[in-house]
């Protein structure tokens, strides 16, 4: 009884949130295509009196100010209904995890390793069983060779019986075969260059700008980062451009 109340607290909860940040959400749709309409307005005037001015160059820097401003504004608003969903978000994510069988932690991902174990204990002893029939037929077709008292005919007909075992063998292991995926492990830092360096020759190379730029953000915030000190990629395929201070993204 206890639990259900407490689900059906969580429940309330969640539909207050959803209402409240229903309201945010139009509010803040208002305040942005303020902004964004203002900011077409502006530009507007920019194309058709030829380009920026000083006066221009004015009203440019306080609207980008009071675009930042409103930003942070629609943000204070928005921001106890996106903390609370993502707090109800966890609360789903948990949920999950506990019952997710790549996640550590939950019985599942501990029996399925155990699972594992297991099929892979049997698959190494169908491939002991496999090299023990090629052997044993190897050694049998040298004894038949070796069989002075055996006609040709005889050794053929002895040397089938040996191959028919075989595969019967192979066909009964085949059978009960544990079928695996190969999973790429990094066993030292520098395997992650490789691995990297095989996914850029099959894919990212011809990935278009914009993916890549997402891919790579945090590396392209690093740089950015160590060229405010001084420090650079020396790269011919890599330029640093100059952008005003005030102009450049957050």
């Amino acid at each position: 009884m206890r639990k259900e109340n407490l689900i059906s607290k969580k429940q309330d909860n969640l539909l207050v949130a959803v209402e409240n940040g229903a309201g945010v959400l139009q509010q803040n749709a208002n305040q942005s295509l303020d902004c964004a309409t203002e900011g077409r307005q502006l530009l507007q005037r920019l194309h058709k009196e030829g380009g920026m001015t000083e006066s221009l160059a004015t009203e440019t820097r306080d609207y980008v100010a009071r675009c930042n401003a409103v930003m942070l504004c629609m943000n204070g608003a928005r921001k106890p209904f996106t903390q609370r969903l993502t707090e109800f978000q966890k609360q789903f994510v948990a949920q999950e995890n506990a019952i997710d069988p790549t996640k550590k932690g939950s019985p599942a991902y501990e029996l399925t390793a155990l699972l594992n174990a297991w099929l892979m204990a049997k698959k190494r002893d169908s491939e002991a069983k496999e090299d023990r029939l090629h052997a044993n037929f190897q050694r049998t077709e040298k004894r038949i060779a070796g069989r002075d008292d055996l006609s040709r005919e005889q050794k053929e007909a002895a040397l089938n019986r040996a191959e028919g075992r075989l595969r019967t063998g192979r066909v009964a292991l085949r059978m009960n075969e544990i079928a695996t995926d190969l999973i790429p492990v990094a066993t030292d830092p520098e395997g992650y260059i490789d691995l990297l360096r095989f996914w850029w020759q099959e894919i990212g190379r011809n990935l278009p700008d914009s993916d890549l730029e997402r891919i790579f953000r945090p590396m392209c915030s690093y740089a950015r980062k160590q060229a405010r000190k001084g420090v650079i990629v020396d790269s011919v395929y890599v330029e640093y451009r100059e952008v005003p201070k005030g102009g450049q993204a957050a």
